[in-house]
């Protein structure tokens, strides 16, 4: 049973929410292992289409819990490697989904949060939410979420942002992309619900493969796949559904429909 999320199931969509909002949806251990198998979970399951990540309470995540941070680091360097692993994996799951991944983001969002955001595939957050990565001023390094931030925003300003750990605005984070969209806060939750019902007019499998071609083909260290050059590519063998959509209209489009309802 899970002590740290809440998920909900709506018509092809799920919703994970960050559940610990008396300390602003700070992650601990707990919370680590719960989002990595509850995505690892819901990334085999094809009822969903898309998955959102949302946080209860005043903030998104105001980042790593202080007292676990602390616990750890009394525990000596073999829990401080295996708590920064579990990060790593986490965050990498996430990452690797194959489902589309949205996040919405409210109050506070700083840190692992940041990090959890930048490895979701869309953020779209409300014009009243406030960033930060504050790690140097708590006399850390960003290791773990620094590939995933790199991914949103120039190194130039990431540079900016790691090394002051000063807040920024949603505007500032929309910006330099780290954000793809802001929404007033009474308006965000049918935002997000509009975003959802447009991955209903998507082939499951096109999208899955088109998430690895994006990955590899922004990761040095890996070799894409399925890429011959010349003309436009699918994936191989191709996306159950590939091109019956033009003529007869695709079998996935099952759309929720007012999307208002998603939240």
């Amino acid at each position: 049973m899970l002590q740290t999320l809440e998920i909900e199931h709506k018509p092809q969509a799920a919703l994970v929410w960050l559940s610990r909002p008396d300390v602003r949806n700070a992650l601990d251990g707990q919370m680590v292992e719960e989002l990595r198998t509850t995505y690892a979970s819901l990334a085999d399951d094809s009822q969903v289409r898309a998955i959102v990540l949302a946080a209860r309470g005043i903030a998104f995540c105001c980042g790593a819990d202080e007292s676990w941070m602390r616990e750890t680091a009394q525990a000596g360097e073999s829990a401080i490697l295996a708590d920064a692993q579990a990060c790593a994996a986490m965050l990498e799951t996430i990452y690797r989904c194959p489902k589309p991944t949205i996040v919405r983001l409210h109050g506070a969002c700083m840190g692992m949060g940041m990090g959890l955001a930048a490895a979701c595939d869309i953020a779209i957050a409300s014009s009243q939410a406030s960033f930060a990565l504050p790690e140097t001023r708590l006399g850390l390094i960003p290791s773990i979420i620094a590939p995933y931030v790199l991914r949103t925003m120039s190194p130039r300003d990431a540079t900016r942002w790691f090394l002051t750990g000063e807040t920024f605005s949603a505007g500032e984070a929309w910006r330099i992309g780290f954000v793809h969209g802001l929404s007033e806060p009474d308006s965000l939750d049918m935002r997000i619900a509009a975003l959802v019902d447009t991955f209903m007019l998507t082939a499951p499998d096109a999208v899955a493969a088109t998430k690895v071609l994006v990955h590899e083909s922004c990761n040095p260290r890996e070799k894409v796949r399925h890429g011959h050059g010349g003309g436009t590519e699918t994936a191989s063998p191709p996306p159950t559904g590939a091109g019956d959509g033009i003529s007869l209209g695709p079998t996935w489009g099952d759309g929720l429909g007012g999307g208002a309802r998603l939240l």
